[in-house]
């Protein structure tokens, strides 16, 4: 399937789920969601930001701040900005997510931990190295406590830190 007919199919999906279920139902949020990430896979990022910033907002009104949609809306947002080379509004929307991951899944749970690691890297890519390290230093004592040292996850951050530390 072509990214065109891709982002085709995503804006009917939006349709149809608005016309049977509503705006604000999830599975109309959820398919707005996945619209912007084709529209981003597309390259086109001011469209695919457009789209993430409203559902997003939508998202967090509808269904609430700590919904798994919402969540996940945020996430695709900081991913664009990231990838759209934002680094300072990606480390702030990284940031809002790990604290509303927090809130919502608690400090130990794995999503809230990998979200912890993304986000010591951004801000390790923004120049703020001191700051990384520390933010690793500390999710990496949580990873191994909650996840064990084998975990995917535990390994991502002692493999970031170790690069952290590698460049500091």
């Amino acid at each position: 399937m072509s990214e065109v007919d891709a982002i085709q199919a995503r804006r009917t999906a939006v349709s149809l789920a608005t016309s049977r279920f509503g705006p604000d139902h999830r599975e109309t949020l959820k398919a707005r969601n996945l619209l912007g990430f084709a529209l981003h896979g597309a390259g086109r990022p001011a469209e695919a930001e457009r789209e993430l910033r409203t559902a997003k907002n939508d998202c967090a009104r509808a269904l609430g701040p700590a919904d798994p949609e919402t969540l996940f809306s945020r996430s695709l947002l900081a991913y664009l900005l990231l990838d759209s080379g934002d680094l300072r509004e990606a480390v702030n929307q990284q940031r809002m997510l790990v604290e509303a991951s927090a809130a919502a899944l608690g400090e130990r749970d794995p999503v809230t931990l990998g979200r912890r690691v993304n986000h010591g890297v951004l801000l390790y890519h923004l120049g703020q190295r001191e700051t990384a390290e520390q933010e690793q230093r500390a999710t990496l004592a949580v990873c191994g406590e909650a996840l064990g040292e084998r975990h995917p996850i535990t390994t991502s951050c002692r493999s970031s830190l170790e690069t952290i530390r590698g460049n500091s």
